[in-house]
């Protein structure tokens, strides 16, 4: 009778577990992040026109706490400028990034451009600090 117990204990352990040891294996890759191959360095300053850091008019010179999310460091992002529903947008593969400098932005719209700012992740707007034509991607 013992025996009896202690095998269908050791048969309901493993009937237990093993949809747990084929579980491990099927898990969803995670979605690549586009921006991901970005730079981790700070971008170095382009010869070409740049533009003066000097707030826009009603932000602050210190970041709010909506700009907290931001980058630290300037990153590079690559892509083409669309007109996006009346907005300009940097399309980089299947991701649009809002710009915060519509008047630079028009100027390349279907170009293919190099966008050197800062991501806000929360809004998934680029702060602009520079814009630049780039050869054909």
């Amino acid at each position: 009778m013992k025996r009896q117990t202690s095998v269908l204990c050791t048969l309901a352990l493993l009937v237990g577990s093993l949809p747990v040891l084929f579980a491990q294996g099927t898990q969803p890759s995670q979605p690549v992040d586009p921006t991901a191959q970005a730079p981790a360095t700070p971008a170095p300053e382009p010869a070409t026109k740049q533009r003066p850091d000097k707030p826009k008019q009603g932000q602050p010179d210190e970041p709010s706490n909506s700009q907290a999310s931001d980058s630290r460091a300037a990153r590079v992002f690559m892509g083409t400028i669309v007109n996006d529903r009346g907005t300009y947008v940097l399309k980089s593969a299947d991701v649009k990034f809002g710009l915060d400098d519509q008047r630079e932005a028009k100027k390349y719209v279907g170009r293919d451009v190099k966008v050197t700012g800062r991501l806000d992740k929360t809004s998934n707007v680029i702060r602009v600090e520079n814009i630049e034509e780039s050869p054909s991607m």
